[in-house]
């Protein structure tokens, strides 16, 4: 899911929780990728499933029910 326009506020939030973060390098979803901080890694992996939609940032997501789509080019995404 895109989250480009959300990124900022989600690092925000994340920047709220910082004696819990602070000088840490994994975190939850977050595993350790040397010594980088978690808003890098964070920033990273964001970047990272971004660039698998052509958008700067992205989530992914994931469910069991089935997600309906009028084609496959109808989420915005170039199906070559």
């Amino acid at each position: 899911i895109d989250i480009t326009d959300h990124f900022e506020t989600k690092m925000a939030a994340v920047a709220c929780f910082e004696s819990q973060f602070s000088g840490k390098t994994a975190v939850g979803e977050v595993f350790g990728g040397g010594a980088r901080s978690l808003e890098d890694q964070i920033r990273a992996q964001c970047a990272h499933h971004g660039s698998r939609i052509r958008r700067d940032y992205g989530e992914p997501f994931w469910t069991r029910e089935t997600v309906a789509l009028e084609s496959l080019g109808s989420d915005g995404v170039s199906t070559f």
